[in-house]
C-alpha cells in the first residue's frame, strides 16, 4: 500500500484546490484498507476517505491525520446475469461504459460524472433525469460504529436527492451491486454519446471544476437557472469564477484558495436569494480545517 507523508491534496481533486493531509494512504484492495482501519482504531489516528475528488471542496489549510484514497480498488465482476459488481473506487464513466460494452443497460446517465462508485453511492449521484437510487441493488459497506461489513439493500440505503443514509464520516462503502437491464450494444452505445456530446456543449470543461456547485432547490427550479437570471455569472472572487458557459459551476482559473471558492459560493447564494428568496444549499462536501464563517455557507448539509 502506498503512503505519503505531508502529501499536496489539489491533485487529488477535480477542482485541483487542497492543503497537505498529514498521510496519505492509497489501498489496493478491500482487504488492506480494512488493515490499515483497524491500524488507524489502535493508533486512535483521526482519518476521512478520499475518492475520485469530485464534488469536493478540500480546504487550503489542509487536512489533519490520515486521508485514505480508495481509487485503486477498482475490481468489476458479474456475478450474475444482468448484474455488475464494482468496487469502491471504479470510475462512473468507466462503469458505464463497461455496462455497455457487457450489453447493459441503465449507467449511460454516469457517462459524464466524473465520481467514484462509493462517493456516487453515498450522494445518491445522478444526471440526464437518472441516478444511482434506479439501478442500486445492494451496497456493502464497512460500519466502523460496529466494526463489520454490511450489506445493505437499496432500500437500507434510503436514496433522496443527492443523498443517502450512509455517513460517510462513519461508513465506508467498499462495493456497490448494479442491476441492469440486456439492450443492444448500438443503442447503449448512441445514449452515451448523446450524453458525452451534452456534457461537452454545456459544461465548462476546458477549466478545473468540482462539478455542479448547488443542488436544485425543488425538482422543478434548476439552480443553474437561477443563478443565471440573479446575475451569477458575473461573479469572481479572486482566482475563483463562475463559468460563463455553466452559472451552477465555479471554475479555478489557477491558483484559487477554499477560501476565495467559500466566499463565491457565499456571493452566488445572496445573489440567488435578493433576486428570488431562495437559499441554495451546496452540492458538494468539504473536507479539512475551515473557519465557522465557511461552514455557515453549506447550511448545516456538508
Amino acid at each position: 500500500m502506498e503512503q505519503l507523508a505531508n502529501a499536496p491534496l489539489a491533485r487529488y481533486t477535480t477542482l485541483k484546490i487542497g492543503g497537505e493531509a498529514d498521510r496519505l494512504c492509497m489501498p489496493a484492495s478491500a482487504e488492506e484498507l480494512a488493515d490499515l482501519l483497524d491500524r488507524l482504531k489502535r493508533e486512535t489516528q483521526e482519518w476521512h476517505v478520499l475518492g475520485g475528488g469530485s464534488n469536493l471542496l478540500i480546504s487550503s489549510h489542509g487536512v489533519p491525520g490520515t486521508v485514505i484514497r480508495v481509487t485503486q480498488i477498482t475490481q468489476i465482476t458479474n456475478p450474475e446475469e444482468g448484474v455488475i459488481e464494482a468496487g469502491t473506487g471504479v470510475r462512473l464513466p468507466h462503469l458505464a461504459r463497461h455496462a455497455a460494452s457487457l450489453g447493459l443497460s441503465g449507467l449511460e446517465f454516469a457517462v459524464g460524472i466524473p465520481g467514484c462508485v462509493g462517493g456516487g453511492v453515498v450522494m445518491n449521484a445522478g444526471a440526464h433525469g437518472s441516478c444511482l437510487a434506479n439501478i442500486v441493488e445492494s451496497a456493502t459497506v464497512f460500519d466502523t460504529r460496529r466494526w463489520n461489513t454490511v450489506t445493505l439493500s437499496n432500500a437500507e440505503l434510503g436514496f433522496r436527492y443527492r443523498k443517502s443514509n450512509i455517513d460517510p464520516e462513519q461508513q465506508i462503502v467498499l462495493s456497490a451491486r448494479f442491476r441492469l437491464t440486456p439492450e443492444q450494444k448500438d443503442k447503449i452505445d448512441s445514449r452515451i454519446r448523446q450524453n458525452e456530446e451534452y456534457r461537452w456543449r454545456t459544461q465548462p470543461l476546458s477549466w478545473p471544476s468540482a462539478g455542479s456547485t448547488f443542488k436544485n432547490p425543488e425538482p422543478e427550479r434548476c439552480a443553474g437557472f437561477l443563478l443565471d437570471r440573479a446575475g451569477a455569472k458575473q461573479l469572481r472572487e479572486g482566482k475563483a469564477a463562475v463559468s460563463a458557459v455553466h452559472a451552477n459551476f465555479v471554475i479555478n482559473m489557477g491558483g484559487a484558495t477554499s477560501m476565495e471558492v467559500t466566499t463565491l459560493l457565499s456571493r452566488m447564494q445572496d445573489c440567488v436569494y435578493k433576486a428570488f428568496e431562495v437559499r441554495l444549499k451546496p452540492e458538494w462536501k468539504r473536507l479539512g480545517v475551515f473557519s465557522p464563517e465557511e461552514v455557515e455557507v453549506w447550511n448545516g448539509e456538508a
